[in-house]
């Protein structure tokens, strides 16, 4: 069969070398986003055990505007462009800042496009995944209830 030819998805590479990271290292990474601040230790490490190292290169497209939302990516290494011409939008994320959650939390389609703007090392956590954990772990959801509570000052006042 040589006319034939083999499909390769556009899959990121994963780190070549294994893990670099323990899943503790990843629960600490994970806590650092606003929307995981109020979780506990526990719920921080069954997030990071569904958390996936993943690597893009310089110039790599993360995602595209439009695309379903189907993860989200800390940044742990390098600076990731997320952009749209057609909503005026320009920002660059580094270490620290999640791109994609939005359109995860949401299930609606991609807002803006993510491009590496160097070698990119980021923890990405499938939107099925995250579901999963979330349908499973009524903790996790009351966390992420009590980040929204307290942004739009919806608590008692001091």
């Amino acid at each position: 069969m040589p006319d034939e030819m083999a499909y390769n998805p556009m899959v990121p590479e994963r780190s070549p070398a294994g893990p670099r990271l323990t899943t503790l290292r990843k629960a600490e990474l994970i806590r650092g986003l606003d929307i995981f601040s109020q979780a506990s230790v526990e719920q921080l490490y069954r997030l990071a055990t569904i958390a996936q190292e993943v690597d893009f290169a310089a110039g790599q497209t993360i995602f595209r505007e439009d695309d379903i939302g189907d993860a989200f990516h800390l940044v742990v290494k390098g600076k990731v462009e997320h952009a749209s011409e057609k909503r005026s939008i320009k920002e660059i994320l580094g270490r620290g800042q999640a791109v994609g959650l939005y359109s995860v939390l949401t299930r609606e389609p991609r807002y803006a496009t993510a491009r590496a703007l160097e070698d990119t090392f980021v923890l990405s956590i499938g939107a099925e995944d995250l579901y999963n954990l979330l349908a499973n772990n009524m903790e996790i959801v009351v966390s992420i209830l009590k980040h929204f509570v307290k942004k739009l000052g919806m608590g008692p006042k001091e």
